[in-house]
């Protein structure tokens, strides 16, 4: 029977065994590498899970069960997750295998992709399928070691067929050219799918016995033929993952009957798990081919149905549990398709979903448009413009919804809702007392309003009550929860707008701060009593750059460090020294959501993004904010006087300083160069301050700190950053600045210098006497204040320290540790006679030597490595272990910083100009 199931593979049974024993290797280092360059935290967002910081750790809405209040716990340093609720746990590997139905190897060739797209969200694989490679490409993608595969059908499951089917699909070459051409060159799609062929063998492999077993699941016929015979098959799942049944594709488009199901009631479904990760929308298509097509395009959520007449209650289960809100149907552009949709949109709309339908543009059906090079942006277009519809019963505006006191009442055309007991904060549980009305009959029940269970029970028992159909007074339950649901997020999001008008003390302690001429000391000084320590430039840039929000050209920063090193926290500091009416923070957000932010929302704000994880679309809309200073996007619209629709531009303005962070070099480089980039310092000496910040925590000093000097702090700052007023600012040594012109991105940067000068200016507005100027045309008089040297000084000492690793992107902290390479292998080199060049030197010894952290070292070796300044060696020595050598022995100049002039620089060359 081994012989059997092995026919075909082209290789001997010592060489597989010998195969194995390396690919294991491989896999181990492979494995240990990604787990250390995968932040799971990223990849989590790349799945739309939302995380927030909490501690030490990260807290979101469990993807994997219907959770309402963050249970989900991820450790970023460990690269561990687990829920509190549903119990599932594990690592990167074990998401990317929940989250997409991969097996091991399927995640670990999608993991390294991810790593190649530079942690941008994956939709799909671009593996293509070449004529006898693809055999090559798909048994190395078998999940299933060759060693033990010789498959027993002792066990007659669907799984164990499911599995046969899948074997043969890789011997036959018909069937994958079919495949091919159909469009489907994602390989990976194969074992995600689990997509086999029947070839016709497997009746001349099993027992007598166990053709019967086979004939009752109807695998095969009475007369022992095979029920999908020159089929593509594509099992069907249960919610246990379970294989219940097939779908069956004739791969020769002659023969009559072309889609095979197997006998009985349709069960199981294709993709269900897209229900729980996507619920704001699913997409139901007609066929599993459609289906697999939309995910050959890019878009994953989506759920076939068995045909146009296909969609069953086990579709309306799974959609319903998972609480889906808008359903989209796509189904064939011919007749059938329009007429199914128009069916199936109805039973949707009295199940209280929301409705959106599209036809395929031009072609029959999804295939084919994928076919023709058809785009997931022109899907996503048709269905953002499709008409979105909703159940409307008769006499809505009989609707009501009042309180009174602790009591709401809901009416509903004659049936009116008492509800009880209702929490103002509520999270993952809704648990009220309901008494319903409906003339002189009554009935009151406890009801959990997120259990489907619960309100099904519940209107089961009140329809034969008030003798209304269950269908509705489910439908009126789930408008009460959207009701109560909304008044709570008033409650969360509710922020005072108004002005705020400062006390004489207020007024005091800002004028102390702003008339200082130590300002920037007593920023570095008051951000290092609330918390953070060292780091004196950065904080300098950042305080600056929330200050310049009051700018017509505020200042953008974005912090790139591994995590844990301090990105978010210096941003949290920073922030609380902000008034909290002119801070906009957000850790996530839907690709519309800056378009409807409130007319002024965006309009002088500190924007603090948190990680510089986002959807292309959020990624050009930042981009377009702090180079534009506006929100721009096409919308149509209809006439209210003519009804003509027709295309308009809506603008939004825009003036925001941002500020994102990162874990990951290789940032978006249009991102970038709009922005200064900076680095937390890393080194060991800042991990010993921090440490010893932290063993202050519970002194009495530290409490005296918490409850007395530092809401003192916060008070000044924010009264000084009120104080702070628009002003027009002239820099009178500007054209005497020289700035580095060899990389192209410093056109930017240069302007970036000057908006800093500026920025320092602003901020020292009351250390300066304003001047007025009349304009010669209109005669009007301009007020405004110009830049000193003391500006440019403060300016110039944070340029020159950043400058490298904002036009390069290259650490400072790979900087340091190629600093102090250099010293110690100079040093052996001159005790062994020998050049620079010639002596090598190991991680171990680095870190001995410099005191530097493991992690420090590896990670700054590999971009020193990957920049050539240092190359790596083995010897049979040393045997796996590492040494490194430079490739020459020469300082790292990424680029002349001697062209910008030194503050007594420029006071010559004023002086000169003066003369």
């Amino acid at each position: 029977m081994a012989k059997n199931i092995l026919k075909g593979f082209d290789f001997k049974t010592g060489d597989i065994i010998d195969r194995i024993a390396e690919e294991e290797k491989d896999r181990k280092s492979q494995v240990k590498e990604i787990k250390e360059k995968v932040d799971i935290v990223s990849l989590f967002a790349s799945f739309g899970v939302v995380l927030k910081k909490k501690g030490s750790s990260y807290l979101g809405l469990c993807p994997f069960h219907e959770d309402h209040n963050p249970s989900l716990s991820v450790d970023r340093d460990k690269g561990l997750y687990n829920c509190f609720g549903c119990g599932e746990s594990g690592d990167i590997f074990t998401l990317i295998e929940k989250m997409r139905g991969f097996e091991f190897k399927e995640a670990l060739v999608f993991l390294k992709e991810y790593l190649n797209n530079g942690h941008r969200k994956l939709n799909y694989f671009t593996g293509e399928l070449n004529g006898l490679n693809t055999h090559k490409k798909l048994r190395r993608a078998i999940t299933e070691d060759l060693k033990t595969e010789q498959v027993s059908i002792s066990s007659l499951t669907l799984d164990r067929i499911s599995e046969y089917y899948r074997k043969s699909l890789l011997n036959r070459k018909e069937a994958l050219d079919y495949l091919k051409s159909r469009g489907f060159t994602d390989y990976t799609l194969y074992n995600r799918f689990k997509i086999g062929f029947c070839d016709g063998s497997l009746v001349s492999v099993v027992s007598e016995k166990q053709r019967g077993e086979l004939k009752t699941a109807g695998i095969l016929s009475e007369s022992s033929k095979e029920h999908f015979p020159g089929c593509i098959t594509f099992p069907l799942f249960d919610d246990t993952d379970k294989v219940v049944s097939f779908y069956g594709r004739k791969i020769d488009n002659n023969v009559k009957v072309k889609h095979l199901y197997l006998p009985g009631p349709h069960k199981g479904l294709v993709n269900r798990k897209a229900a729980a990760v996507y619920r704001e929308e699913i997409i139901l298509c007609e066929s599993v081919l459609d289906a697999l097509s939309l995910i050959q395009m890019g878009i994953e959520n989506v759920i076939p149905c068995y045909g146009v007449n296909g969609f069953t209650d086990e579709h309306l289960k799974l959609l319903k549990e998972k609480m889906v809100k808008l359903i989209v149907i796509g189904f064939d552009s011919d007749e059938a398709g329009e007429k199914a949709s128009i069916k199936l949109k109805e039973k949707l709309l009295i199940e209280g979903f929301k409705v959106k339908v599209i036809t395929v543009p031009v072609h029959k059906d999804w295939n084919d448009y994928l076919l023709s090079a058809g785009s997931k942006d022109s899907i996503d277009e048709i269905i953002k413009h499709a008409e979105v519809f909703q159940y409307k019963e008769p006499n809505k505006g009989s609707h009501r919804y009042e309180k009174k006191g602790s009591k709401y009442i809901f009416t509903f055309n004659e049936v009116t809702y008492r509800v009880l007991g209702v929490k103002k904060m509520f999270v993952s549980s809704l648990r009220v007392n309901i008494r319903a009305e409906k003339g002189n009959e009554k009935y009151i029940d406890n009801v959990e309003l997120y259990s489907a269970r619960s309100r099904s029970l519940f209107s089961s028992m009140l329809s034969e009550v008030l003798s209304l159909e269950a269908l509705h007074i489910e439908k009126h339950l789930l408008e009460i929860v959207e009701y109560l649901e909304a008044e709570r997020d008033l409650l969360f999001e509710e922020r005072e707008e108004k002005i705020h008008e400062l006390t004489e003390e207020e007024r005091h302690l800002g004028m102390g701060l702003l008339t200082d001429v130590n300002i920037f000391d007593r920023i570095v000084g008051d951000i290092e009593t609330l918390g953070y320590v060292g780091e004196s430039v950065n904080k300098q840039l950042l305080y600056l750059a929330a200050s310049s929000r009051k700018l017509p050209d505020p200042i953008s920063v974005i912090i790139v460090s591994r995590s844990s090193a301090g990105k978010s926290y210096l941003i949290d500091t920073i922030k609380k020294l902000i008034p909290p009416e002119d801070v906009v923070s957000v850790t996530s957000l839907s690709d519309q959501a800056l378009n409807y932010l409130p007319e002024e929302g965006l309009l002088h704000k500190f924007l603090v993004m948190g990680e510089a994880v986002h959807s292309e679309i959020i990624e050009h809309q930042l981009r377009e904010m702090l180079s534009n200073h506006e929100l721009s996007r096409l919308v149509t619209m209809k006439d209210v006087k003519s009804g003509v629709m027709s295309s308009q531009i809506i603008r939004k303005d825009v003036i925001a300083s941002l500020v994102m962070s990162s874990t990951d070099n290789n940032i978006n480089p249009e991102n970038a160069s709009r922005s200064f980039v900076i680095n937390t310092d890393e080194s060991e000496a800042q991990t010993k301050n921090i440490h010893e910040q932290q063993r202050n925590k519970y002194t009495l000093e530290q409490y005296d700190k918490k409850e007395n000097l530092i809401p003192l702090i916060i008070k000044t700052h924010h009264a000084a950053q009120r104080l702070l007023k628009m002003r027009i600012i002239v820099n009178p040594f500007v054209h005497l600045i020289d700035f580095p012109s060899a990389l192209m991105r410093s056109r930017r940067d240069n302007e970036r210098f000057i908006d800093l000068i500026a920025a320092v200016c602003f901020l020292r507005q009351f250390q300066k006497k304003e001047k007025v100027q009349k304009q010669n045309k209109t005669g009007e008089l301009i007020h405004y204040i110009e830049c000193d040297i003391r500006d440019y000084e403060i300016a110039y000492n944070i340029m020159r320290n950043i400058l490298p690793s904002t036009l390069t992107n290259f650490p400072k902290s790979a900087m340091e540790l190629y600093s102090g390479m250099r010293k110690i292998i100079g040093k052996k080199a001159q005790e062994q006679g020998l050049k620079p060049v010639e002596v090598s030197v190991t991680q171990r010894e680095l870190r001995e030597l410099t005191g530097m952290s493991q992690m420090y070292v590896k990670r700054n070796m590999r971009i020193l490595s990957d920049y050539e300044y240092i190359i790596a060696s083995s010897s049979a020595r040393q045997r796996s272990r590492k040494s490194y050598r430079l490739l020459a022995d020469e300082a790292i100049n990424l680029i002349d910083l001697s062209m910008i002039p030194s503050p007594d620089e420029i006071i010559k060359r004023m002086n000169l100009q003066n003369v």
